[in-house]
């Protein structure tokens, strides 16, 4: 084995991973927060941004971020992006749906990342 093996694996590993996610980018024009009894989608906020979301796997229409202690910081940023309108860059997590196939085209998928898009 050469000693360029573990490189080109971690290569390929991160490669993987980024390969998972996509993204897309616009001004946030909704955002819908449900509680831990809402019966479509607990414990998520919803987002909608200008042009959708074109992104393999994934609802055009509607993303979200878990609604969990480790993500306040994501959510605050969209509530702080939507208000200030804000154009703002989302990368999904295809792998991880929090609405099901069968009720939205391609399930809708969670928000791994929000950014400022200038």
């Amino acid at each position: 084995m050469s000693s360029r093996t573990p490189s080109r694996f971690i290569a390929a590993l991160v490669l993987s991973v980024f390969s998972t996610v996509a993204w897309a980018d616009g001004r946030i024009t909704q955002i819908d927060v449900s509680g831990p009894d809402d019966p479509n989608h607990p414990d998520v906020v919803q987002i909608v941004i200008e042009g959708g979301y074109a992104v393999a796997g994934c609802d055009g229409n509607y993303a979200a971020i878990r609604n969990d202690t480790k993500r306040q910081p994501m959510i605050n940023f969209a509530m702080a992006a939507y208000a200030n309108g804000q154009s703002v860059k989302i990368v999904l997590n295809p792998a991880d749906k929090y609405y099901p196939a069968q009720n939205a085209p391609n399930g809708r998928c969670t928000i791994a990342r929000i950014s400022s898009n200038r």
